[in-house]
This record gives structure tokens, sequence and C-alpha cells, in this order.
């Protein structure tokens, strides 16, 4: 960490004009642009000596990839994901004239990190090394992936040992949470599909699947979204069970009522059920990044949620319980909407 600031400040202090790069016995100079976050390059200039293709959406998510190596970006948004890892950004990409540009940081430390040994920066010459034939351009050109289908994790509430809440229909049947959560999911399952996406339940029968465990199989999985469904009780207080009516949708932040603070409160006791605790000792630059890398995708939950509460009560005749806010431990640990 400490290599990684010095080099941050050695960038920072002397932007270079240019970057070099050097593979054997080749050479290529890339001219760098000055932005209020530091240096920026575009990576497509590296095809000439490695292999270097950009596949991007009129979304502006782009992947790049980098002699192998695969970083996840999404413009005005200051990370990058390889893997299931996700590492901050001293600035945002950004695109201008159809040409996508990233930090210099990007290229010059986060690339040779992941490269395994493939790549070395000299920041005194301001050179990039390809230092393993085996990454350099091949001969004839690689045929891009095709294009990934989007993921939908699909999560239905409690299961097993744990059935969330319960109550009576008006025939008397005892409704129990675990039950028509599964239900609702698994028909969201069908419709999703219909639609060509790709589905990821994390249960799909009656078990139970302790919370932070749910958000990992979104991680492994590389989902887009994710969407817990889960049944609401009345309040303690409520003199009539007629408030309990209704539609509501939840994203990931602090609760503004102290409704909305009951309701996680009642979904995050699912946690007693579980053996062990699951709370990661991490350090506190671990924590920062995760945190920063939940807030990534704040106002694409929040836009999310406020989709889901109008089509749900347009399509049906539901009482809008309105989009609200609150700190759900099932969805801290997935990094994405």
């Amino acid at each position: 960490m400490i290599a990684a600031l010095a080099l941050l400040l050695q960038i920072g202090a002397a932007p270079p004009a240019v970057l070099s790069v050097r593979v054997g016995e080749r050479t290529a100079t890339l001219p760098l642009v000055a932005t209020s976050s530091g240096p920026a390059v575009a990576p497509d200039r590296l095809a000439a000596l490695i292999d270097t293709r950009v596949r991007s959406d009129a979304n502006g998510h782009h992947v790049l990839i980098l002699a192998g190596v695969v970083f996840e970006l999404s413009e005005q948004v200051p990370f990058a994901r390889i893997g299931l890892e996700v590492t901050p950004l001293v600035g945002a990409p950004y695109t201008t004239g159809g040409r996508l540009f990233v930090p210099l940081q990007l290229i010059v430390e986060v690339f040779p990190r992941f490269a395994r040994g493939a790549a070395t920066y000299d920041p005194i010459a301001g050179e990039l090394r390809i230092v393993r034939s085996g990454v350099a351009k091949a001969a004839s050109p690689v045929a891009s992936p095709p294009p990934r289908k989007r993921v939908v994790v699909v999560d239905a509430g409690h299961g097993g040992h744990d059935p969330g809440t319960s109550g009576r229909a008006g025939n008397g049947t005892v409704l129990i949470e675990k039950d028509v959560a599964l239900a609702v999911a698994r028909q969201l399952e069908v419709e999703l599909r219909k639609r060509n996406v790709d589905v990821v339940m994390t249960r799909s029968g009656d078990v139970f699947v302790p919370l932070p465990e749910r958000g990992r199989i979104a991680n492994q999985r590389r989902g887009d979204l994710f969407i817990s469904v889960h049944v609401n009780a009345s309040a303690p207080r409520s003199r009539t069970a007629a408030t309990a009516r209704g539609v509501e949708t939840y994203f990931l932040a602090v609760a503004k009522t102290e409704d909305a603070q009951r309701v996680a409160d009642m979904e995050n006791a699912s946690i007693r059920f579980e053996a062990v605790s699951h709370v990661a000792k991490e350090d506190p630059l671990s924590f920062i990044i995760n945190d920063m890398a939940e807030n990534e995708h704040l106002r694409e939950s929040s836009e999310l949620a406020s989709l889901v509460q109008k089509r749900l009560t347009t399509a049906q005749p539901a009482f809008d319980r309105g989009v609200k806010q609150g700190p759900f431990r099932v969805l801290v640990t997935s990094y994405m909407p």
C-alpha cells in the first residue's frame, strides 16, 4: 500500500506528457490527457503491442481486456472490478469522441498488479514494460467473446428453520413469509428467463441460507442486480392490520423513518439463526473500500427501487407504500444495485 501511495504521489507530482510502452524491442508512445484527477490515457492505443479489447454498451459500462486481464468499468464511477475484487481508482473512466479514457493509474499500477509479473512500470523513465512475451499481441486477431447475458440474483427471504413472519388469510389459512417469498421468487425467475435473463436463486427450496452468504453467492455469480423478496407484518402497536397492506420497495441505505428501521430490524433478526458469526474482521482500509463500493451503487439502487415500485403499483391494484431505505444486512455484502 505504501508503494502504491508513493507511485500515486510520483504521478501526481510530475505528470508525464506521454506514456512509453515497451514489449521486447517494440515500443510505442501513448499521449496522456490532463484531468482534474490526474493524467488519463486511451487504452485502445495499446492494441499495437498487446492484446487489447474494449466492449462498451449504451449505459456507460465498459469491459476492458488487457493481455487477458479483464476490467469492468463504468463511466463517472471511480472503481474497477477485476473478477470479484473491487479496486478504487484516482478518477472515473470517461468517453470522448467515442473513445474510452481511463486513469493512468489503471494502466501503470492496477494492470501490472493483476498481470502476475507480466508487466512492470518504471516511474522514473515513465515506461510500462511488458516483460513476458506470452502477453504480447497475437499475430492474428482474437475474436471478442459474445456479450454476456444479464444476471439477476433473486433471493427468497428466510427459509428452513427461519420462517420469517406469519399471518392468517381471509379464509383462515396460515401464511408463512418464507413460503410466500419463495413462491414469488420462483414466479419472478420464470418471468426473467422468458426475457432472456440469467437468474441465480439464492435458494430454490425450503432451506436456510445465512444472510452474508446470500451476498457472496451474488458476487460469485457476477450478478448485475440483487433482488430480495419479503413479506411484512403490521407494526406491533398497530390497531388494525389494514396498515400492512400494499407494496413497498427498499434499497440499502440508512433508515430515514422509525418504521423503515423496524422493518430492517425484523429482517436482520434472521442472524440469530446463524450458527457462526459471519462478521468479517477486516482491516480499516478494506472496510473503507467495501463501503465505497457499496456507495457506488447507491444511486442505481434508488432508481431501480423507484422503477420496481412504479411497475408493481400500476400493473395491479396494490396500495402504494412507496420507496424506502434501510440498513438490510442481506444487501450489505452484494456489490451490485
